[in-house]
């Protein structure tokens, strides 16, 4: 049975490296077909996207009717408002990346099991425990409460620890948290897990900034990423 996990980088190299291998041609290409890294889904029901956005200043652009759904939901504003408290970033930069990790779908499973707003993964170690409870990655997807403390869990962790100070660098934590809070000229890479490695296995980076999928991605270049997106 899947268990809810967020990624520790250890646990990072292991899925990413599998990822690469698994998602590597004979030839050395990514059979991975990503033109943009998003995950936003389309509407279920094929309705029209709407604007839409929250007490904070930064608009969020054009958001599904699933998404608006959840934007609506009590139990949702009041979560988020805890976690802006919690990290010290505005309500819209918390949307803007669950948005771009799962089109403000909480339900939402991606082809290699990832779940939920922003995409809780399999992996190894013990069982994700919220509020006195452990949770399987298929519970996690219909518990919008436990979710959403998971992941204020995660990144007051990296809020505490200094590696939050920006929505930059809290897009760049839930992604690769090693990266966060280092200086622009880090390249994205981990014991185990070289630097060619991490830009191939997302290849919607590299295709976004103009440059070959292989380069090496450096916290610039995310930053940059970000900016181009409308994320920051």
């Amino acid at each position: 049975m899947a268990r809810v996990i967020r990624l520790t980088e250890n646990e990072l190299v292991g899925i990413l490296s599998s990822f690469a291998k698994m998602f590597t041609n004979k030839d050395g290409k990514s059979d991975i077909n990503v033109s943009d890294t998003s995950n936003e889904p389309e509407t279920e029901d094929g309705s029209k996207e709407s604007d839409s956005s929250s007490s904070s200043s930064k608009p969020i652009g054009k958001v599904s009717a699933k998404g608006q759904e959840l934007l609506n939901n009590p139990i949702f504003k009041k979560k988020l408002k805890e976690i802006s408290k919690a990290i010290h970033i505005d309500e819209n930069s918390i949307i803007k990346l669950m948005k771009h990790e799962s089109g403000l779908n909480p339900q939402i499973k991606n082809s290699i099991g990832c779940v939920g707003l922003i995409q809780f993964c399999p992996g190894g170690g013990m069982p994700k425990t919220i509020n006195g409870k452990s949770y399987t990655l298929d519970e996690i997807r219909y518990d919008l409460e436990a979710q959403m403390d998971g992941i204020k869990e995660f990144w007051t962790k990296g809020y505490n620890n200094g590696k939050i100070k920006s929505p930059a660098d809290l897009y760049l934590y839930n992604f690769f948290p090693v990266a966060a809070g280092k200086s622009d000229d880090f390249i994205l890479q981990a014991k185990g897990l070289s630097a060619t490695t991490v830009a191939k296995a997302n290849p919607g980076f590299n295709k976004k900034l103009g440059k070959p999928v292989s380069s090496p991605l450096t916290v610039g270049d995310m930053k940059q990423y970000y900016q181009q997106t409308g994320m920051a």
